[in-house]
């Protein structure tokens, strides 16, 4: 009985099916805080992360916002965009 639950074990490790690992929302928003220096989580008026591939969120600060997508595997930034808001 404990051989086949090695056999097992190791079958599924060479498998090749890996369970992929998502970042969580708190490291994407510091992944796109970096972007801004001096912005902190308090600027990061919207954020969602209903998507299974990407956060998008928005960071508001000093009269600007930048807008994000952050790929949830990853945590490359996908999108960035910044526009004045004044």
């Amino acid at each position: 009985m404990i051989l086949v639950g090695i056999l097992l074990i190791n079958f599924q490790s060479f498998s090749g099916v890996k369970e992929r690992k998502k970042i969580n929302g708190i490291k994407a928003k510091q992944i796109a805080l970096t972007k801004v220096p001096g912005a902190t989580f308090a600027n990061v008026l919207e954020f969602d992360s209903e998507s299974d591939k990407s956060y998008k969120g928005q960071i508001s600060y000093r009269g600007v916002v930048y807008n994000f997508e952050i790929n949830v595997y990853t945590g490359k930034i996908i999108n960035w965009s910044e526009e004045n808001n004044k």
